[in-house]
């Protein structure tokens, strides 16, 4: 994100409802969104990519791999506190 500029935020509940889809299409750039209740968001590029726009998904990528890494860490961390806790 860009320090001292001025931006919108959303903040975007994620259950076991979301989901997130990539679209390819032949003639056109790709589409990637997230939908949550009653909220979609879909991420799109100007149809003459440039690098930052490669540069942006190659880190979209990353970030969203780091995203799922940690949650499935906390997951297998609080599903091994709650086996342990289960057990007589």
């Amino acid at each position: 994100m860009m320090a001292g500029r001025r931006m919108s935020a959303l903040t975007l509940p994620i259950d076991g409802y979301a989901s997130s889809e990539f679209r390819a299409f032949t003639s056109r750039t790709p589409l990637f969104s997230v939908a949550a209740g009653r909220v979609l968001v879909t991420l799109t590029l100007p149809e003459r990519l440039h690098a930052e726009d490669v540069e942006f998904a190659r880190n979209l990528a990353e970030q969203a791999a780091a995203y799922a890494a940690e949650v499935e860490r906390m997951y297998r961390s609080a599903s091994g506190r709650l086996g342990k806790g289960r057990a007589a």
